[in-house]
């Protein structure tokens, strides 16, 4: 199943209440972004990797 980051953003926001989980998650999706760029892989697909776990 895949999803949209904006759908990873609702659930990720539904069940993460506190600001710093939600500050932590989202710094690990851009620190997971600019590796896949610098990789040459999809950004989409891998900064959505860090919301799946969750």
């Amino acid at each position: 199943m895949t999803i949209t980051r904006n759908e990873a953003v609702e659930l990720l926001n539904k069940y993460v209440k506190n600001e710093r989980m939600l500050n932590h998650c989202y710094a690990s999706e851009s620190v997971m972004r600019a590796l896949v760029h610098r990789l040459g892989r999809d950004e989409e697909e891998w900064g959505l990797k860090e919301e799946r776990v969750l």
